[in-house]
């Protein structure tokens, strides 16, 4: 059954948001303008693809179409995933859409993602599970298994598995 990533995350208006990987934030903003959280903090190392300027056009982008004002706070960090520039126990729930398969030093960002998740918080993955070689980047993508195998190691567990739409998954781990 396809569910989309609020169905999935069921974020609250006060919960704090760190996405992994995030590229441009696009679809970040698009949900955020859907379903309002306390804070998104975005994450990604490439300063060309994130960036204020791209932000603000994707905010007003949203707005217009949604016909409302973004409420939702945003804040960009230039950083890798596996030296997150955040405090123990931030984030809420952190999101890995479309961008697991693209970080480097995986122990590291899952240690990362292990210190920053609040001790009730969940990580949300979104992948293509084939583990095939992604088009876009050429990188390989990940198995099931081997996502759920991984995350095991960091004591986060499976607690939602299910279909984006044709292509992706969800997994949502909590502790």
């Amino acid at each position: 059954m396809k569910k989309s990533l609020y169905e999935v995350g069921e974020w609250s208006p006060t919960d704090c948001i760190l996405s992994l990987g995030c590229g441009a934030a696009w679809w970040e903003i698009k949900q955020t303008m859907e379903h309002e959280a306390g804070e998104l903090l975005l994450l990604d190392r490439n300063k060309d693809v994130l960036n204020w300027d791209d932000l603000d056009e994707a905010i007003a982008y949203f707005e217009e179409q949604y016909g409302k004002k973004a409420v939702t706070p945003a804040s960009i960090f230039h950083a890798d995933a596996a030296s997150i520039p955040l405090s123990d126990e931030t984030a809420d729930q952190i999101w890995l859409l479309n961008s697991l398969h693209e970080l480097n030093d995986l122990s590291a960002v899952l240690a990362e993602i292990n210190r920053v998740l609040k001790v009730d918080g969940s990580v949300i993955v979104e992948e293509i599970l084939t583990g095939g070689v992604h088009e876009g980047c050429g990188r390989r993508l990940f198995t099931r298994s081997e996502i759920i195998d991984l995350f095991a190691l960091y004591d986060l567990h499976v607690v939602y598995e299910g279909s984006k739409d044709e292509e992706a998954d969800y997994i949502k781990f909590g502790r």
